[in-house]
């Protein structure tokens, strides 16, 4: 195989048919695939990047939601990882020319895990010493009729403390 004379006294290669090498001053992670100029991101054709991000927000959004219904501080948590996640994962999305799928629906979720654990906090510090009242009372209690008595001592106390109408908790007392 012989060389071109051009090589030997160090010229640059040819570009033409055989010479299918990228100039030496570009990476060969910045060239195209139809060339040598780099293919910035977003051009149409060519996919988008995905940020991982979204997945895991919409992850923490769906434990946060359901870990507040079972222990609310935790699912706090949960919650605002959630938003955090998902708000960056959004940002460097938008930042990229890419996408984050899954990011909305894990800050939405965030957002209403959130909502209910703070709203579910704040409920349990102001009902408490209600609350433990009353759970001290159906501790103690034998019979029926001592967790009737404990609901009629406890229950108006909840009521004047939420000012809920009179009678209102009796219907919701088996869940408490």
């Amino acid at each position: 195989m012989s060389e071109d004379p051009a090589r030997k006294a160090g010229a640059p290669a040819r570009q033409g048919a055989g010479n299918s090498t990228a100039p030496p001053e570009q990476d060969a992670s910045e060239r195209s695939e139809f060339g040598s100029m780099p293919t910035p991101p977003g051009v149409p054709g060519q996919p988008r990047p995905a940020d991982r991000g979204g997945w895991q927000a919409l992850w923490l959004g769906v434990l946060a939601a359901l870990l507040t219904v079972f222990f609310a501080p935790l699912g706090l948590v949960a919650a605002i990882a959630a938003l955090v996640i998902g708000v960056r994962a959004r940002r460097r999305a938008k930042r990229n020319s890419g996408t984050a799928p899954g990011a909305i629906a894990g800050i939405v979720l965030g957002g209403i895990g959130l909502a209910f654990s703070a709203f579910s906090l704040v409920l349990t510090v102001i009902l408490w010493p209600e609350m433990s009242g009353y759970q001290e009372c159906l501790g103690k209690a034998n019979t029926n009729s001592d967790k009737q008595t404990c609901r009629q001592e406890w229950f108006p106390r909840i009521e004047n403390k939420l000012n809920l109408p009179e009678g209102s908790m009796s219907r919701y007392g088996d869940l408490l």
